[in-house]
């Protein structure tokens, strides 16, 4: 075997080990047989192994016909079993309902809890706050639900109606009817919470995003523009690249081991050890027990951003390592007509690191 050869092999035998590692975390046992084999053939000493105990010749060709079949094993498997829940078993999902119910008894203020029923399953919102007061839509970040809003709501819910929505393909109690019927991009988003407003009686409300939920609420912002008195952006995807944070996620993901995972929480939403506390194990678990399935937030071009028509606060953190160096956001985001940055000294969870902060912002900006 020449040193190409033996080089290739070792990284192929090393990736496929990975991967093989990672479906077994993950409990895909199924679809890590034939990447176990994959890695076996490819592998210097276990390939000479297996010519010496068969006495048949791995050659090169022999060896990418067999890699490729396996693969194809692998892809067909993975097909087969298609999920028909984000949740990876039915055990996951309880305990996730478990925390999702003891977070709740720390909501500060009275509450009802609806789910409304949309063109996508049914959408989970807390509601709190006096009934006759100006509405305010708040969209969580991606893996951390509704319950999220608690270090804020008692403020807002001071002078506004608030509506805490649990986002459709993610960790909550919000639900698709079927995986195959999904939202597929901004106008569907748009959609979705126009649904929502609707049979919540809203017609036009303050929105406020954290992460994720700014994505969605710049969505909202930009095919229905009518439905939005002011857009309050917390730590906002969609305008900035997010390279780095999605292989740091992913990694996470991939190999689901607990010092990973903490590593990766620590440095994605926040090194503060009470956050770190509050949000762990439910991190954790939307790390290694769930496939969200979800509009994926792509950086908003130029023009996209120069048709948001109605007033944005963007609230920026100093070490928000998944938005990045706050400096280069605000430069980005100059060309919105009415825009106003902001940036604390937070990480990413920007409205539960800072909350009194946050609070007043959103309340002074909203009026």
């Amino acid at each position: 075997m020449n040193v190409v050869g033996l080089v290739l092999g070792w990284l192929l035998g090393i990736l496929f080990g990975l991967l093989t590692l990672s479906m077994a975390l993950m409990r895909n046992w199924l679809q890590a047989i034939p990447l176990l084999a994959a890695t076996l053939i490819v592998l210097p000493p276990m390939r000479a192994l297996i010519e010496q105990q068969t006495g048949f010749t791995l050659s090169l060709p022999v060896v990418g016909l067999l890699v490729a079949v396996l693969l194809g094993a692998f892809a067909l498997l993975g097909s087969i079993n298609k999920p028909t829940s984000i949740y990876k078993s039915p055990q996951v999902k309880a305990r996730f309902m478990e925390i999702y119910d003891a977070k709740m008894k720390e909501w500060p203020v009275p509450y009802e809890s609806l789910y409304v029923d949309t063109s996508y399953g049914q959408v989970h919102v807390i509601i709190s706050g006096p009934e006759d007061a100006p509405p305010i839509l708040l969209l969580h970040a991606s893996g951390v639900p509704a319950w999220s809003w608690k270090y804020n709501v008692e403020a807002l819910g001071q002078r506004y109606r608030t509506y805490a929505i649990d986002l459709i393909g993610d960790a909550g109690r919000s639900e698709y009817d079927g995986l195959d019927n999904r939202m597929r991009d901004g106008q569907d988003e748009a959609e979705l919470y126009t649904e929502i407003t609707d049979q919540l009686g809203v017609v036009q409300a303050y929105v406020v995003g954290a992460s994720e939920g700014g994505f969605i609420g710049t969505q909202f912002a930009l095919h229905a523009p009518e439905r939005v008195e002011k857009l309050v952006l917390l730590g906002p995807m969609g305008y900035t690249g997010a390279t780095q944070s999605v292989l740091r996620i992913m990694l996470a993901q991939f190999f689901p081991l607990k010092p990973i995972q903490e590593g990766t929480f620590r440095w994605a939403f926040s090194d503060d050890p009470e956050l770190v506390e509050e949000f762990g194990e439910w991190l954790c678990l939307v790390m290694t027990g769930l496939k969200p399935v979800k509009v994926a937030p792509l950086p908003f071009k130029p023009e996209q951003r120069q048709r948001i028509r109605v007033p944005v606060l963007m609230v920026l953190g100093k070490r928000d390592n998944l938005v990045g160096d706050p400096t280069k956001a605000t430069a980005l985001v100059q060309d919105i007509p009415d825009i106003r940055v902001e940036v604390l000294d937070t990480g990413h969870l920007v409205g539960a690191e800072q909350p009194e902060q946050v609070n007043d912002l959103i309340l002074e900006f909203c009026g």
